[in-house]
């Protein structure tokens, strides 16, 4: 039996249900049965991600507190004061918390902001603390979700059912080519954020993507152009195509499969 979960433009898998001036994303379509998840990318760039500290309380964010708390996402302060770090926040909570659950924030202004679960890699960091492995699959998530045009389309993921049952290993015919995979933790100082090619990462190019030559990206491959095949260890039976369980001794990996065209 397949079940699906769409949510459009407008509905709770966006952010800004108060005026915001971010493109809100065009769809989150979830099918439980199969084990895997589409999803949109269109994160232009990690906003305070930088080369020397990660992802820190410096941004007003904090791992050690939960995103609902006042110390875990601060209002007013660091991410929540720009357009690209509150699209920074949408993605991430997008990543971090299940579907129907949401968290409101201000700007300096004021100014209320709804941010949404969809894909729910680490739920608990809702209320808790994000420890270690969260902020692995987080970062992974978050990357896997860079399009360094902003442009917002669709890709399909996959990941270990054992640490992430909600997404599984199971592919769509809509998105046969497989693009490649993340890894990392973006939180850490320094940040560590990899990429390794999957064995179609030069078919049906995207601009903004792995693959297309794009400038800009957070990420980097540490096996120069060496493919995921030839250092990651390869998903479970029956499912041996699929994705990696393990890239560069890092169990939190995200793989990404696109359309044949976009």
């Amino acid at each position: 039996m397949w079940v699906s979960l769409a949510t459009m433009a407008g509905c709770t898998a966006q952010i800004g249900e108060v005026e915001s001036e971010a493109p809100l994303l065009d769809e989150v379509e979830t099918e439980m049965s199969s084990q895997a998840l589409s999803t949109d990318n269109g994160l232009s760039t990690i906003n305070g991600l930088s080369t020397l500290n990660g992802l820190s309380t410096l941004n007003g964010l904090s791992t050690l507190n939960g995103l609902s708390t006042l110390n875990g996402l601060q209002n007013g302060v660091g991410l929540m004061t720009s357009t690209s770090g509150r699209k920074t926040l949408e993605y991430m909570v997008k990543c971090a918390l299940p579907a129907g659950k949401k968290i409101e924030k201000t700007d300096q202004s004021g100014k209320k902001y709804t941010f949404s679960g969809s894909i729910g890699v680490a739920p608990a960091w809702e209320t808790g603390a994000c420890n270690d492995l969260c902020q692995r699959w987080i970062s992974a998530c978050l990357m896997a979700h860079v399009n360094t045009t902003g442009t917002s389309l669709p890709i399909w993921v996959v990941a270990d059912p054992v640490k992430e049952p909600q997404i599984g290993w199971s592919r769509s015919s809509t998105y046969p080519n497989q693009e490649g995979s993340f890894f990392g933790n973006i939180f850490s100082s320094p940040p560590k954020a990899y990429y390794c090619g999957g064995r179609n990462i030069n078919a049906a190019q995207v601009a903004g993507r792995i693959g297309a030559g794009s400038t800009g990206a957070p990420y980097v491959n540490p096996w120069g152009s060496d493919k995921c095949d030839e250092h990651c260890s390869a998903s479970e039976s029956p499912f041996g195509q699929s994705g990696y369980k393990v890239c560069n001794s890092n169990d939190a990996v995200f793989t990404v499969w696109r359309k044949a065209t976009y």
